[in-house]
């Protein structure tokens, strides 16, 4: 599945680069570079000095997702609150692929 602005919340995040763009610890505001783990309250980014393990739940990201369109490369940055992202990888993965049934 493409990763989409859309459906972020819902995608795999490491591998993905990221800015830390506010938060309550003002000492991680500007902390960038790739994410390397995720938990289910965290995320850990890879930095030039060391890795970062910053909170999801005080914290908002911008996301840069690599973006190809016909031969130029467009890169889209979307910020996502941190909040959005509390759950498991895994499982808030799977909630886009759960069905709804009607009656």
């Amino acid at each position: 599945m493409k990763l989409t602005p859309q459906n972020i919340i819902h995608h795999e995040l490491i591998g993905l680069d990221t800015k830390v763009v506010d938060s309550t610890n003002r000492s991680l505001i500007g902390i960038e570079g790739r994410i390397v783990d995720e938990t289910k309250n965290l995320l850990t980014i890879g930095t030039d000095v060391q890795d970062k393990k910053i909170p999801k739940s005080c914290s908002s990201f911008i996301f840069t997702i690599p973006s190809v369109n016909g031969k130029r490369y467009l890169p889209l940055t979307i910020k996502v609150d941190g909040r959005l992202l509390l759950s498991q990888p895994e499982n808030r993965i799977q909630t886009k692929f759960k069905k709804k049934f009607r009656k």
